[in-house]
């Protein structure tokens, strides 16, 4: 009844007990609800954040519950307050993106800028850049699985570029685990001498050749789209510090599935940062380059712990109990 605000179930379930008995203590809430104790303090904690708790006037160290006029008035309040502060960030980003897409249509007619409208032309003229390559190849794959054309078409590129010497990082999606062509792949690649990590998402589809080039696709697609050449100094340092940035926190190649100290994997917790975004599973699954039915029963996982009746519920718990950073939202 309450979790639309915010409130976990068994917060609720306590909070409503103190109501019907206004001189329980912690001990007498759970034997009445049937809980544990320690979930009674928790869902006490929680209430004492959202302020539907207060100190007891007869001083003796207990609570009391706030009346739910005074209570949940103020706490309805709150939650009006942030939907607006959201929706304000909202038009906010869609001022900033209709910035964005009209500055990049006049980048687009500068001198720093290659614009190839098909797929075949940016296929030709990557081969051209990475054929000139001589010290440094750094790639953002955005999906899980590729063709297999495609990848032997990379994999005669990569060895000529392993044979010169030339140092070449890859950051792929961590579920390229489900498909075996590319994951045999990226292990080949690793084999013979190129550097290979996995993180949970991908920013874009990414080459930066020597950083002076740099290639990103003409649109969000995975396949059958044209690319920007882009070779302005600013730009490809600022892409070049977008891919530091991926690799310094991506997994190995090889390396133990790693789990935070809340017992996360790195798709869990960037399903969570998606969730508290605003993403929908759809939306996330193609993020993360799983499947809506692998993104679900993550999903329900983390629901589950988290005690959560909604995504953006299990976005802002996470949130508050330190699984998420305000950082992790940016």
């Amino acid at each position: 009844m309450l979790q639309g605000l915010g409130m976990s179930g068994t917060a609720e379930s306590v909070y409503l007990q103190m109501l019907r008995d206004r001189d329980a203590g912690p001990d007498r809430i759970a034997e009445a609800l049937g809980l544990d104790e320690a979930r009674v303090r928790d869902a006490l904690d929680e209430l004492s954040r959202l302020m539907l708790v207060e100190e007891s006037w007869a001083g003796d160290d207990g609570l009391r519950p706030v009346s739910p006029e005074v209570g949940l008035a103020a706490l309805l309040a709150r939650e009006q307050a942030e939907i607006a502060r959201r929706n304000q960030e909202i038009e906010e980003g869609r001022v900033a993106l209709a910035r964005l897409v009209s500055e990049l249509q006049n980048v687009r007619k500068g001198p720093d800028v290659e614009l190839l409208e098909t797929a075949e032309e940016a296929r030709d003229r990557l081969a051209t850049l990475i054929g000139r390559c001589t010290h440094e190849l750094c790639t953002f794959v955005p999906t899980r699985a590729t063709s297999s054309r495609a990848l032997e078409s990379s994999r005669t590129l990569s060895r000529t570029l392993l044979e010169r010497g030339v140092r070449m990082r890859t950051v792929y999606l961590e579920s390229i685990r489900n498909d075996q062509a590319t994951w045999d792949h990226a292990t080949w690649l690793r084999n013979n001498g190129a550097e290979v990590r996995l993180a949970a998402t991908v920013p874009v589809r990414l080459q930066i050749i020597d950083q002076d080039h740099a290639m990103v696709p003409l649109n969000d697609t995975e396949s059958g789209s044209g690319a920007v050449v882009m070779t302005s100094p600013g730009i490809v340092a600022a892409l070049m510090a977008l891919f530091t940035q991926a690799w310094r926190t991506a997994t190995p190649l090889g390396a133990d599935r790693r789990r935070d100290e809340d017992g996360l994997s790195v798709q869990e917790h960037e399903l969570l940062r998606l969730w508290a975004k605003g993403a929908t599973d759809e939306a996330a699954g193609r993020r993360l380059g799983v499947s809506l039915r692998t993104v679900r029963r993550l999903s329900s996982a983390l629901m589950e712990r988290l005690d959560a009746s909604s995504r953006f519920q299990a976005g802002a718990r996470a949130l508050d109990c330190g699984w998420l950073q305000p950082a992790d939202l940016s």
